[in-house]
């Protein structure tokens, strides 16, 4: 999930640098959040400080108040150093002054016509969304959900278990805060992820870092949120010697 936070002190700007981002999210199918759209940077930085997830920024350079977007934007650096930063300005020869801030701007709206700032606003959101699974691809084992337009990205630690679905060439992925159906097969996903994952049953993936309990007697295994997943008769032997070894 990315968090979005606009900050311009034009407030016809701002509604439509609001409206855009939420419609492209919606559109899009982006795993994208509008946090917060405001005039105050004291907010954006309340905001900023407390987020757990990557965070996207547009910012005002030309501000009228003592913290400009420049100072703004080092400010926020500081809180959150893997964050993607866009600046907005009707004046083309400040970008220049960013690289004297050492901010790594990610890029630049100048102000022009709307249909031109939607246009650029689309395309930094495109553009985190690949970065953001590039970087996550990298850091962290992550599973990528691909759903129309939208890209979903999981961590391997946030997810339970996979289940078949009763639609048909659908499954269904149980992850600690969200439940997702998407087009697939079982089989494909098994293939495409790596250990702690493992097929205990011809309709069930677990992650095996998120057991709570298995009673192999019953042929049931109690996941870390309380839901149950049976393994079959000859996955058993298997399953009890991958807990033993640890993974």
């Amino acid at each position: 999930m990315i968090d979005i936070y606009i900050y311009e002190n034009d407030t016809a700007l701002l509604s439509l640098f609001s409206q855009s981002i939420e419609n492209f999210i919606l559109i899009d199918e982006l795993d994208m959040n509008l946090r917060l759209a405001t005039n105050n940077p004291s907010d954006i930085l309340d905001k900023a400080s407390s987020s757990k997830n990557t965070c996207l920024f547009f910012l005002n350079i030309d501000l009228n108040i003592d913290m400009n977007g420049l100072i703004l934007a080092q400010t926020i650096r500081k809180l959150q150093p893997l964050c993607f930063i866009v600046f907005i300005t009707s004046h083309s020869e400040k970008i220049f002054m960013t690289f004297q801030y050492k901010i790594e701007a990610l890029d630049f709206i100048i102000k022009d016509t709307y249909d031109k700032m939607k246009s650029k606003i689309h395309e930094c959101l495109l553009d985190v969304v690949d970065k953001y699974a590039a970087a996550n691809s990298y850091l962290l084992k992550t599973f990528v959900i691909p759903l129309d337009q939208r890209r979903i990205i999981i961590n391997y630690n946030d997810i339970l278990f996979f289940k078949t679905s009763k639609d048909f060439h659908k499954i269904i992925l149980y992850a600690r805060n969200r439940t997702i159906e998407f087009p697939a097969q079982l089989k494909e996903v098994e293939l495409q992820l790596e250990e702690p994952f493992f097929r205990c049953h011809r309709s069930y993936l677990i992650n095996t870092t998120q057991i709570s309990e298995v009673d192999f007697q019953t042929g049931m295994i109690t996941m870390a949120d309380g839901q149950v997943c049976p393994i079959s008769m000859r996955m058993k032997k298997i399953l009890k010697k991958k807990l033993e070894r640890g993974k």
